[in-house]
């Protein structure tokens, strides 16, 4: 009961800012920041707490995709949230809140199962997977501005000139950001590999081939589109059609094969 309540309160809270930002996004004064935050803190707190109680139960960590999904979720919505207090994002909200409300409800009907019962704690695999989950976060969140980045460009190459009267950021700033952001997670992916390398040992094995292969594919492409810009000042549709296959192909590595298990075949 608890857990749906939670659930339920978080997905009115997300639902009722993301509305309110899309509402206002052409209004001449924007949407209200102040209530922005206020709605969107109601439904962190009550995303956090909803964690909680799903994650630590009694006879274990509960660690299944579900749970892992709305924990990226989480840190993806509270990194949106607190970078909107200082820089533009006003397209970005509604995005990060739509799908956050979507996510909560479809939980519901997914399946959930206590995997772990203990952590046992391995310095190289602890880092490796501390690496590749904030390594993952912060490239999504740059697939993100690069929506942004593509939505803004396009309808300044269509003139269209209600967006001179929107309160959407400025491009070049949505650019700056983008790279940095690209930059920083395709530095932490490399290190999370190199880790996985070197301490680990079944990186090719049958059971984790794929996510090796599916990770390396998109490190090249983050590493192309992080080299090009840098060096040969690529942008534009290209790079932005680049970042979004590797972020597929990482979402891919890192949650396809757990997909097909846990939730079409509900093997655990």
């Amino acid at each position: 009961m608890l857990v749906n309540s939670l659930t339920f309160i978080a997905f009115f809270f997300y639902a009722l800012a993301s509305s309110h930002v899309v509402t206002r996004l052409f209004h001449k004064d924007g949407p209200n920041k102040k209530l922005t935050l206020l709605l969107s803190t109601v439904a962190i707190l009550s995303h956090m707490a909803l964690l909680v109680n799903l994650v630590f139960t009694e006879v274990g960590q509960d660690l299944s995709l579900v749970n892992i999904s709305l924990l990226i979720c989480w840190i993806i919505v509270v990194s949106i949230t607190t970078v909107s207090l200082r820089f533009p994002a006003t397209l970005l909200l509604p995005v990060v809140y739509g799908f956050a409300a979507i996510l909560l409800i479809v939980s519901l009907f997914l399946p959930h199962h206590i995997i772990l019962k203990s952590i046992n704690i391995n310095i190289a695999l602890v880092s490796h997977i501390s690496l590749s989950f904030l390594a993952y976060c912060i490239l999504i969140i740059a697939t993100l501005y690069a929506i942004q980045f593509y939505f803004i460009n396009k309808r300044l190459k269509q003139k269209d000139l209600s967006i001179a009267y929107s309160h959407l950021p400025p491009l070049m700033v949505v650019e700056r950001q983008l790279y940095q952001l690209v930059t920083v997670g395709t530095s932490l992916l490399t290190i999370a590999l190199a880790t996985g390398f070197i301490f680990l040992e079944d990186m090719f094995s049958h059971d984790f081939i794929h996510k090796t292969v599916l990770s390396m594919l998109a490190w090249c492409c983050f590493i192309a589109v992080t080299g090009g810009h840098k060096y040969r000042g690529w942008r534009g549709k290209s790079s932005i059609l680049t970042i979004m296959f590797a972020a597929f192909m990482l979402t891919m590595a890192y949650f396809g094969s757990r997909f097909v298990k846990e939730v079409l075949l509900y093997q655990f």
